[in-house]
């Protein structure tokens, strides 16, 4: 009796972890793929492409076609057709959402230089609504439920944050105390993090016991990796190097995810060319985005 194939059991393993956790979304696993593996090579795919990839992940032609409704209707999608035959891709304003994500996701790292400026703000009181939208626009931290740590220069401040009664002093060094260290953990995603970097190393050590995956196990663990990738890094916190602490499980996990990347992506782009289609013909061949990523 032949021992199961490695690669084969890391994707049904993900799957039932996925679907145990009830992350197995099927517009959420297309969108991912449309992003990942589709706008670098020109951003329109067969229909007959993303359902063959989609049953490999365990998802039934009705949930695509049911997914794809929703996300057409929602204008996260555009649908067209030559003949008898559809394609799909993100639609223009998704299309841009999509590329600005991508540069959290595939980023070398999530970390601020370490004398990246910073500026200490002390609220008099509850803050405002236009103050805590320009706080998650500046990626600010939040220290404690008046006391911001925005990382930028003081006289840079976005005008929201400047309101009278505020204590605002730039800081070029920061102690962080248990209290803290405590809070970026949290806003690090470290349990989250920790916990997918633990189960993406038997995926690493898998891949070592094979010459190479097949081309459709390649893209579906590809998919499926980004697709749990995705969720996490977009919620990373990112912070200046010198208040990482030593146990931040983030960079190790960017690291474990960008090499197994990195072995899937030549076998990966072989089943893109030999399975999805263009309304012209071939995909194209990818942009320089995809070389790129995680700093490639």
């Amino acid at each position: 009796m032949r021992d199961p194939d490695p690669i084969t059991t890391a994707i049904a393993t993900r799957l039932s972890a996925l679907q145990s956790s009830q992350q197995l979304s099927a517009w959420s696993m297309i969108v991912t793929f449309m992003g990942d593996a589709i706008g670098p090579r020109g951003g329109v795919v067969s229909a007959a492409a993303l359902q063959g990839l989609m049953q490999h992940l365990g998802i039934g032609a009705g949930a695509v076609r049911t997914a794809v409704s929703r996300l057409s209707a929602e204008g996260w999608i555009e649908r067209s057709r030559e003949g008898r035959n559809s394609f799909y891709q993100l639609s223009g304003a998704v299309g841009e959402t999509v590329r600005a994500a991508e540069r959290r996701i595939y980023a070398a790292s999530s970390l601020l230089p370490a004398d990246t400026q910073r500026t200490l703000v002390i609220a008099p009181g509850p803050l405002p609504e236009t103050a805590l939208q320009a706080l998650e626009a500046e990626g600010a931290l939040q220290i404690a439920p008046q006391v911001m740590l925005v990382f930028t220069r003081l006289d840079a401040l976005p005008a929201d944050l400047v309101h009278t009664g505020a204590t605002l002093a730039e800081a070029p060094v920061i102690l962080a105390g248990a209290s803290m260290c405590t809070h970026i953990a949290a806003v690090r995603q470290a349990d989250e993090i920790e916990s997918l970097r633990q189960s993406y190393l038997p995926v690493a050590a898998a891949l070592k016991q094979v010459p190479a995956p097949s081309p459709e196990d390649a893209m579906a663990l590809r998919c499926l990796m980004i697709h749990e990738w995705r969720r996490l890094a977009l919620r990373v916190q990112s912070i200046p190097a010198d208040l990482i602490q030593p146990d931040d499980p983030e960079p190790a996990t960017r690291a474990l995810i960008a090499q197994i990347y990195a072995e899937l992506l030549p076998a990966s782009e072989a089943w893109l060319d030999d399975n999805a289609t263009t309304p012209s013909g071939a995909l194209p061949p990818p942009d320089a985005r995809l070389a790129s990523r995680f700093g490639g």
